[in-house]
């Protein structure tokens, strides 16, 4: 039975691709769910964003090309508006260090 109940999860996450379906970072957050992915297409997003608690995987095409020329082309921007990336202690250390803590996926810039 509970090999069962992992398998019906797996098969329900959803790849949520920015700017395609969100056009924005945060609104792909804002609609993912725990197991979701919100898989950030290149550009410069001008904006901060926040996990809102959720265990989500937030990424660039380095993530399914492992392509590192996406890491710099594939930019958040604070623009000088406080924290870039909010991570709270509720979001698993898994998540941090596939987004802020090691930048592997993306480059954050906030222009100090």
């Amino acid at each position: 039975m509970s090999i069962f109940i992992a398998l019906y999860f797996n098969c329900y996450t959803d790849i949520i691709n920015v700017p395609e379906d969100q056009n924005r970072i945060q609104n792909g957050i804002n609609a993912a769910v725990d197991g979701d992915t919100v898989l950030v297409q290149p550009g410069t997003y001008l904006e901060n964003i926040n996990f809102e608690a959720k265990n989500i995987l937030v990424t660039s095409l380095y993530h399914t090309t492992q392509d590192t020329t996406y890491i710099s082309s594939t930019v958040i921007d604070g623009n000088q508006n406080g924290t870039v990336v909010l991570i709270s202690d509720n979001e698993t250390d898994q998540n941090s260090e596939r987004t802020a803590y090691q930048g592997s996926m993306f480059q954050f810039l906030n222009r100090w």
